[in-house]
This record gives structure tokens, C-alpha cells and sequence, in this order.
């Protein structure tokens, strides 16, 4: 039987794929699955030039460079398993139980209870604090120069930075009692 050339983009890059007329439809989805480097449980959608889905079937009709499909992963599932595994506990009947328990608050008090808005503002702030690098200080990953006696230059410039005789002296201080 003969083979199809289908021309297609995934995440703006151009491929194309050949498979025989008879390929089993399963295969070609894997062969879309392992083009846009999904997952086997990740959800694939395939659009026309004209931005219709359509099946990825062996009955996809070929098409030219001009007129290429167009591949998206539009949801990526998990190995709820391997993450209930790693964190201890199962993620989503966690987010279940809170929902639940949302919308109970809400029904019984009317309004957000005020501990309620504390812990929205605490985990905020330690998203916040997550996000941020300052918290990797202790490895010296992060280091605000702003802050000091005296403005410290920036690692590239040339100079160097010339220490007072009395921090000189504080060091070699330092150094002495913990020998």
C-alpha cells in the first residue's frame, strides 16, 4: 500500500510524518505522540489549516507544506501514583476535600472568615517566597549588593575593593580565635 506524507507544526516547528495507508491508528497516534514529545497519558489535538480538530486517524488525508496541520498537547496528565508516591498524599482528593470545605465555609458564614483570609495571605506569601531566589541567600546564589556601609561594584567591573585597615584587622581577629 502506499504511503502518506502528512506536513504539520508542533509548537511552531514544521515536521512532517509518512506512515503506510494500512498503519494501525494507534501507531500513528503514538508516531504524534512521540512528535510533539508527549506523554502516554497527554492529550493531543490535531487542527486543520482552517483551525477544525480533526482525528488522527489512518484515514488523514495528506496535505502540503503550505497547508500544514497543526499538533497541540493540550493537557498533560500525571502518574497520580508516582505523585501521591513522592508527596506523601494524593494530590487531587486533597484539592477535593478543599473545595468541599470552601464552599461549606462559604454557605455557613455568608463570607470568608477572616482565618480564612490570613491563611490565603500566608500561602500567598510563601508562593511569593518561592518564587523569589533571596531564599537561596545560604548558598550563595543570591546576594543584594544594595545593602552594606558602602555600595559593593558589580562582579564584572576590573577594580577591586579596597578594605579598611580596621576590617582588615577584624578578620585577621576572626581568623586568630578560631585557630
Amino acid at each position: 500500500m502506499a504511503s502518506k506524507m502528512i506536513y504539520f507544526t508542533v509548537n511552531g516547528i514544521p515536521e512532517r510524518a509518512e506512515f503506510p495507508g494500512d498503519c494501525p491508528a494507534q501507531d500513528l497516534k503514538d508516531l504524534f505522540r512521540s512528535a510533539a514529545e508527549a506523554g502516554p497519558h497527554d492529550i493531543l489535538k490535531l487542527y486543520n489549516p482552517k483551525g477544525n480538530i480533526i482525528n488522527i486517524s489512518p484515514s488523514l488525508e495528506p496535505n502540503s507544506p503550505t497547508s500544514c496541520y497543526k499538533l497541540e498537547v493540550v493537557a498533560a496528565d500525571y502518574n497520580s501514583a508516582e505523585l501521591t508516591g513522592a508527596l506523601g498524599f494524593n494530590l487531587s482528593s486533597m484539592e477535593k476535600r478543599l473545595q468541599g470545605l470552601e464552599k461549606k465555609i462559604l454557605s455557613e458564614a455568608g463570607e470568608t472568615p477572616v482565618v480564612v483570609d490570613e491563611m490565603k495571605k500566608q500561602v500567598d506569601s510563601f508562593r511569593e517566597k518561592l518564587e523569589n531566589v533571596e531564599h537561596l541567600s545560604w548558598l550563595g546564589f543570591f546576594k543584594d549588593l544594595s545593602e552594606g556601609p558602602h555600595k559593593l561594584s558589580p562582579f564584572y567591573h576590573k577594580r577591586t575593593l579596597h578594605k579598611t585597615r580596621e576590617e582588615c584587622e577584624h578578620v585577621r581577629e576572626k581568623f586568630l580565635q578560631t585557630r
